[in-house]
């Protein structure tokens, strides 16, 4: 069991959010124990949306974005054999930077054998003048099953003339790993204008992006082409998917949120089957 992370003497209250979260069997399901968590993450419970021995739980920064310098660390351990949903209450926001700080979000969460892990956040939206670092690091036991996603938007596109690309800087990282071996490691940064504009180019005029990633020992095959199949239905600008032994990558990009949310769930809805045992249905946030 990974150790308890704990505040720094050094850290803001307020300013840098810890949360600390620990999946166990208990009374025949299971369930989330909150080891410790600071303000502004709050603990609300979870609930348990398919009525079975899975919860759901959404994480809440009651700080409602990241104002410059701010802070959010999600420290998580599934136990062997249990099984979570974690999702958030909303996109994550990040707010403009004028003296030059970086806002911070960092995620890091341990599956054990035999545990399952849907891990499936809102998009993260830099706004104008933001600098961001992104850290997202999901560690599997060799027999854990995955089902992830990490979704960015260019920034606030409907907001006045739009704010598509106006962000100073993005660093951002999510990355995989078996039993310490790396599957994944998907990197995007942009320093400055001229970067910026290059992810501009790259992303072809699309505004929001998305990487969905499964792992099991027994994917059935052929998903991959099933999952393209499902991509080509949906209002993405483009969509695909690959596949590596027991990993799938699905890329999207997409013009508006609700197109690229409609792609992620697609993905989902051919691949939770298949690591869930179950269905895909749309997510209860209130």
């Amino acid at each position: 069991m990974a150790a308890v992370v704990l505040p720094h003497e050094d850290w803001i209250v307020g300013k840098h959010a810890l949360m600390n979260l620990r999946a166990v069997r208990r009374r025949g399901r299971t369930e989330i124990d909150p080891r410790s968590w600071r303000i502004p993450y709050q603990w609300q419970g979870c609930h348990y949306q398919d009525h079975d021995d899975q919860p759901f739980l959404l994480l809440i920064n009651a700080g409602g974005g990241f104002v410059e310098g701010d802070v959010a660390e999600l420290h998580g351990t599934l136990e062997p054999e249990t099984r979570a949903l974690i999702t958030t209450t909303a996109a994550s926001k990040f707010y403009k930077c004028p003296d030059g700080a970086t806002s911070r979000e960092l995620v890091a969460i341990e599956v054990g054998d035999g545990a399952t892990l849907e891990y499936c956040p809102d998009e993260s939206i830099p706004f104008a003048r933001s600098r961001v670092q992104r850290r997202t690091h999901i560690a599997l036991a060799p027999d854990a099953r995955l089902f992830a996603t990490d979704m960015i938007a260019a920034g606030r596109i409907h907001h006045g003339a739009g704010e598509a690309f106006a962000f100073e800087a993005l660093d951002s990282e999510f990355k995989v790993t078996v039993d310490d071996r790396t599957l994944l490691l998907d990197r995007l940064i942009a320093d400055g204008p001229d970067e910026v504009g290059a992810l501009r180019r790259l992303w072809g005029g699309a505004s929001h992006a998305a990487t969905v990633v499964a792992y099991a020992q027994d994917l059935p095959a052929g998903l991959e082409e099933d999952i393209e199949a499902r991509l080509a239905t949906t209002a993405a600008t483009a969509a695909g998917a690959s596949r590596a032994g027991n990993f799938i990558v699905c890329r999207i990009l997409a013009d508006e949120a609700w197109a690229c949310h409609e792609a992620v769930f697609a993905c989902w809805t051919a691949l939770r089957p298949a690591i869930a045992g179950k269905p895909a249905r749309p997510i209860r946030k209130c």
